[in-house]
C-alpha cells in the first residue's frame, strides 16, 4: 500500500507562514477596494495601515513573546513539535477586539460604555497575565534543575566507566521524580497541552480592552468619514480593519513560535525538506563492524549514534522503546539537554518572572489610591522616592513593546553565536 506524503517539521512551518503572508494580502486587497474607490474614503487607508502597524507592534510585547516562549518549551517537553502555538494564541487575543469592533459597527453608543467595562477587563487580564507568567516561570526553573541535575548524574557515571567501573544504567519512573511543587502546579502547566488551547489563554489576555478600545476608536474614526453625498461608509465595513490587526499580529507571533521551537529543539530533521513519506529511521552500521559510511548521511547518522550512547531519556519527553524512536525525536532529546536549551530555558525563566513583576506591580500601581496620588504628583510636592517608584513600574508597562522585541533579538543573538561557534570549531578542527 502507498504511503502518502505528509508535512515535514519545515513543510508544516513554511505553509504556516505562507498562508499568513497570504491571509495578510487578502486583507489588504479587500481595504483598496472598500476605501479606494473614492477620494473622500481613501484616507481611511490610513486608518487601516495603523490597525496593521498595531498588530505587527502588540505581537512584539514582552508578555505574547513570554507566553508564547514558555508554552512552546513546554510543549517540546511534552514530545511535541508545535508550530502554531503563537497563531492560536494571537487569534485568542484578536478575538476581544474582533467582538468589540462588531459591537460597535452595529452601534457606536457600545464605545461610550467600554470604560467601566475596560476597567474591570483591564484588572482581570494583567492578573491572568502576571499569574499564568509566574506559573510557567516557576515551572520551568523545576525541570531547569531536573535537566541540569540529570546531566551532572550522566557525567558521574561516564567518569566511572571510563575508570573501569561497572555502571548499570538508571531506569528513571517520572512519577517518582515529581515534586511537591510540580504536584501543586502541575495541572495548570499541563492544561496546555496542545496548541490549540492557547487560544482561551490568549483570550484572557486580551480582556484588558486597551487594544481593542485602540481599533474600535479607529472604526469609529472610519464611521466619521463622509463621502460627497454626505454619506457615509457601510458600517459593516470597519470589520477590516480588526481583521488587518489580527493578520499582523499573527504573523509575527507564529514567527515568533517557529523561532521558538527550532531554538529549543534545534533543527531536528536537518533538511528543507517540505514532505517525507515516512519518519525518518536510524539505519546505521552495526557496533563493532567495520563498514565506514560512504556519505555525508551516513557520516551524519554515525555521529547521532554516537550522540545517542549519551543519551538518558528526559522524563519530561514521551517515552518510547528504543527501536521505536527516530533520529528526529533522539536529536530533540539531544538538544534540550544541551547547553544551548540550558541558556535559553535559564533565560526564559528570567524573562517570565520580570514581565510577570512588571504587569503585577503595573496593575498595583494603577490600582491603589496612593500610588497613584504618589506617581502623580511632583518629586519636590510629594512624589519623591514613591513617585519615581511607581512611574517606573508604568514606563516599563509602556515599553512592553521595546522590551518584547529585546527579547527576541537576545534569543537570535544567541542562536546565532552558539550554531556560528560551533560551525568555526569543526572547521577549525578539520583543518587541524
Amino acid at each position: 500500500m502507498m504511503k502518502l506524503p505528509r508535512l515535514t517539521l519545515f513543510g508544516r512551518s513554511l505553509l504556516l507562514i505562507t498562508s499568513e503572508i497570504v491571509a495578510n494580502a487578502v486583507c489588504w486587497i479587500a481595504a483598496g477596494i472598500s476605501f479606494g474607490k473614492s477620494s473622500e474614503t481613501r484616507s481611511i487607508l490610513s486608518l487601516a495601515l495603523l490597525a496593521w502597524t498595531l498588530g505587527l507592534r502588540h505581537a512584539l510585547d514582552a508578555d505574547h513573546i513570554s507566553a508564547i516562549d514558555n508554552a512552546t518549551r513546554g510543549l517540546i517537553n511534552l514530545g511535541q513539535l508545535p508550530v502554531t502555538c503563537g497563531l492560536f494564541f494571537s487569534l485568542g487575543h484578536s478575538t476581544i477586539v474582533i467582538v468589540v469592533t462588531i459591537a460597535i459597527a452595529i452601534s457606536s453608543d457600545v464605545y461610550d460604555r467600554m470604560t467601566r467595562v475596560g476597567e474591570v477587563g483591564g484588572i482581570v487580564g494583567a492578573a491572568v497575565s502576571g499569574s499564568f507568567l509566574f506559573i510557567i516561570g516557576l515551572a520551568n526553573t523545576i525541570i531547569l534543575w531536573r535537566i541540569i541535575k540529570r546531566r551532572r548524574e550522566d557525567k558521574i557515571r561516564e567518569q566511572r566507566r571510563a575508570n573501569g567501573e561497572v555502571v548499570e544504567d538508571v531506569e528513571r519512573d517520572p512519577k517518582l521524580n515529581q515534586t511537591i511543587m510540580m504536584r501543586i502546579i502541575g495541572p495548570i502547566i499541563t492544561f496546555v497541552d496542545r496548541p490549540w488551547k492557547m487560544y482561551p489563554v490568549g483570550v484572557l489576555f486580551g480582556f484588558g480592552f486597551d487594544t481593542a478600545s485602540s481599533i474600535a476608536l479607529l472604526g469609529l474614526s472610519a464611521l466619521a468619514k463622509r463621502n460627497a453625498d454626505g454619506s457615509a461608509i457601510p458600517s459593516g465595513q470597519i470589520i477590516i480593519l480588526p481583521l488587518l490587526f489580527t493578520s499582523g499580529m499573527t504573523l509575527v507571533d507564529s514567527i515568533d513560535s517557529i523561532l521558538m521551537l527550532y531554538s529549543y529543539s534545534g533543527f531536528p530533521e536537518r533538511s528543507f525538506k517540505i514532505f517525507t513519506l515516512k519518519p525518518s529511521t536510524k539505519v546505521v552500521p552495526p557496533p563493532g563492524s567495520d563498514e565506514k559510511p560512504a556519505s555525508r548521511e551516513k557520516a551524519i547518522e554515525e555521529e547521532d549514534r554516537k550522540d545517542d550512547e549519551k543519551i538518558d531519556a528526559v522524563p519530561e519527553l514521551v517515552e518510547a522503546k528504543d527501536d521505536e524512536i527516530t533520529t528526529q525525536e533522539r536529536r530533540v532529546k539531544m538538544n534540550v539537554m544541551s547547553g544551548l536549551s540550558i541558556v535559553l530555558t535559564l533565560m526564559s525563566i528570567l524573562v517570565a518572572f520580570s514581565i510577570s513583576l512588571i504587569t503585577i506591580m503595573g496593575l498595583i500601581g494603577e490600582q491603589c489610591g496612593p500610588c497613584v496620588a504618589a506617581a502623580e504628583a511632583d518629586d519636590g510636592h510629594g512624589g519623591g522616592l514613591a513617585g519615581r517608584w511607581w512611574r517606573g513600574w508604568a514606563n516599563a508597562n509602556e515599553q512592553s513593546g521595546y522590551i518584547g522585541a529585546a527579547i527576541v533579538g537576545a534569543f537570535l543573538v544567541i542562536v546565532i553565536a552558539w550554531y556560528g561557534g560551533r560551525w568555526v570549531a569543526r572547521k577549525v578542527k578539520t583543518r587541524k
